[in-house]
């Protein structure tokens, strides 16, 4: 494998390997076959990838000897539902899935999350394999574990921490992607760079519109710096029970107006947690916790890579009111009080759980939000 990095996620019971190249097609079924007890594949497949990326995929499985079954899903952040999960279960169900098989999740987060929680309640946990092919997906969601699907109260309330036996990260299926989704990865990218590094922000100032470019090289380095911070975290605290919540920076408002705007289309995750963390950011700096000109830096940079920075910036209207009601049912909130993942500096990050409903609507107003 050409220019392939390996990151080692070492957890208890469920360590695994992330591959990280381009062009890595040929090379899946040698990488998932010591998880195979059977020569059939059940793929859960974004329906948008079905002439893309798909092809080629079976093919290299079918070559390699593979018998393949492929439940397709809509795209879209409403396919995280109950209604999605029970179709695609009862699915794989008809086609004969069993208790030894593999199921293969390719596509973006949507269809990480569902199979992911799907692999991970059908006869009681089956292996799982991620294959991501949105940029988004391969630095964030595809890493960790975590699994879930969408209820009219929030985003991923519903769901389990389920390990994945390895992740394949095929630089080379970027190409399929509009310049609107590589943004939204690159928000992502951005946010590690905030919380952790400051000089893997300086490298992403310098870079980044060879990111949006996908130079490989720089799009293997950023990744593979990516998935390194998150696996350093996700080591120490699978479950979430303490500092795997600084990967939520930006999150907790983001989440909120994600929830609200999902339907229409007007505002994708990354684009969410872009302005997300702009007001955690801003929020930091009110606190007399950041100082002005990181802040500063921090905004220029999520607005050079051409992500909103507000809700001024997107269509729709949403009130304080609206997005105060929606953060409520943030899983991190206890005890009527906010969590928010907040800055000292660049590169160094901390979780105020005790953030009060009056401090947040004080915010807003400071925002001009209504």
């Amino acid at each position: 494998m050409t220019k392939t990095k390996t990151i080692k996620i070492n957890l208890d019971k469920n360590s695994y390997d992330i591959y990280i190249g381009e062009n890595l097609t040929s090379e899946i079924p040698s990488i998932i076959s010591p998880f195979m007890k059977r020569n059939k594949i059940f793929i859960i497949c974004d329906e948008s990838l079905g002439s893309i990326i798909l092809p080629e995929i079976k093919n290299s499985f079918i070559d390699a000897g593979f018998e393949i079954f492929v439940s397709f899903v809509q795209t879209g952040e409403n396919s995280k539902s109950f209604e999605s999960l029970e179709f695609t279960i009862s699915e794989l169900l008809d086609n004969g899935i069993e208790r030894n098989d593999t199921i293969i999740a390719l596509g973006g987060g949507v269809i990480g999350d569902l199979a992911g929680f799907i692999s991970s309640i059908i006869y009681r946990g089956i292996n799982f394999i991620q294959v991501p092919t949105t940029l988004l997906a391969q630095v964030d969601s595809s890493v960790g574990g975590k699994t879930a699907i969408n209820v009219k109260q929030g985003k991923n309330l519903v769901g389990s921490f389920y390990q994945p036996k390895t992740v394949i990260t095929d630089v080379s299926f970027l190409s399929s992607l509009s310049e609107r989704e590589i943004k939204c990865g690159l928000s992502e990218i951005v946010k590690y760079g905030i919380i952790g590094d400051r000089d893997f922000f300086n490298w992403l100032k310098e870079n980044i519109d060879n990111l949006a470019k996908l130079d490989q090289d720089c799009l293997i380095y950023a990744i593979e710096k990516s998935c390194s911070m998150k696996a350093n975290i996700v080591q120490k605290d699978e479950k979430e029970s303490g500092d795997r919540a600084l990967l939520n920076f930006g999150h907790t408002f983001g989440h909120a107006l994600e929830k609200h705007f999902t339907k229409n289309g007007v505002l994708m995750h990354g684009e969410a947690v872009a302005i997300g963390m702009v007001y955690a950011t801003k929020f930091s700096g009110n606190i007399g916790a950041l100082k002005k000109d990181e802040c500063d830096e921090i905004i220029n940079l999520i607005s050079d890579i051409g992500l909103p920075i507000s809700i001024n910036d997107i269509k729709g209207e949403i009130t304080k009111e609206e997005i105060l009601n929606l953060m409520m049912y943030d899983k991190k909130r206890a005890n009527q009080r906010n969590t928010l993942i907040l800055l000292n500096k660049i590169g160094e990050a901390f979780i105020n759980n005790n953030v009060s409903d009056k401090e947040i609507i004080d915010f807003f107003n400071m925002e001009n939000i209504q």
